[in-house]
């Protein structure tokens, strides 16, 4: 109870609390979106793995969203703002938006792939020489999300640890 009233006082656990929850769910986040590829490599027999460690990863990601909502609102903003400052904010929002699209792709082509039973091919990428597995809609969203999300983190490598929720 004592630490708990120098902690609003001094605000200082508050903010290493938030920073700890923060650090979580990114670390949550990279976890199950590895567990996820993991599973399908190596447990390929066993889909099921990968349905679950991925809808882990998806509402990871929604807790996600619900840390960042005045960011992303922030961001949002900035679409339509102008001058020096505005590059900056732009890029972010840009960078997450895309971010934001790869996983809705990811997610919607699994979800194809599901009901329709099997895999979905994307016959132009098989035209223009790309190896076989990769004409797989599924499969070519995840590499190029795993790419996408790779840069995104070693950009930010610095800030994931310490950001906090505000």
């Amino acid at each position: 109870m004592r630490e708990a009233a120098t902690a609003s006082a001094t605000g200082s656990s508050a903010t290493t609390g938030s920073q700890r929850r923060r650090w979580y769910v990114h670390l949550a986040l990279m976890v199950s979106y590895a567990g996820s590829l993991v599973s399908l490599i190596w447990l390929s027999h066993s889909i099921t793995v990968h349905v679950v460690i991925g809808v882990v990863f998806m509402l990871t990601l929604l807790a996600h969203f619900a840390q960042r909502r005045r960011t992303i609102a922030s961001l949002v903003r900035q679409w339509g703002a102008s001058g020096a400052r505005a590059g900056r904010g732009r890029r972010l929002a840009l960078s997450d938006a895309v971010l934001e699209l790869l996983v809705l792709d990811v997610l919607v082509s699994g979800l194809v792939d599901g009901l329709t039973h099997h895999t979905n091919d994307l016959p132009l990428f098989g035209s223009l020489g790309f190896p076989p597995g990769l004409v797989q809609w599924h499969k070519l969203a995840a590499v190029v999300l795993t790419i996408y999300a790779v840069v995104h983190v070693v950009r930010r490598r610095r800030r994931l640890r310490h950001s906090s929720i505000r």
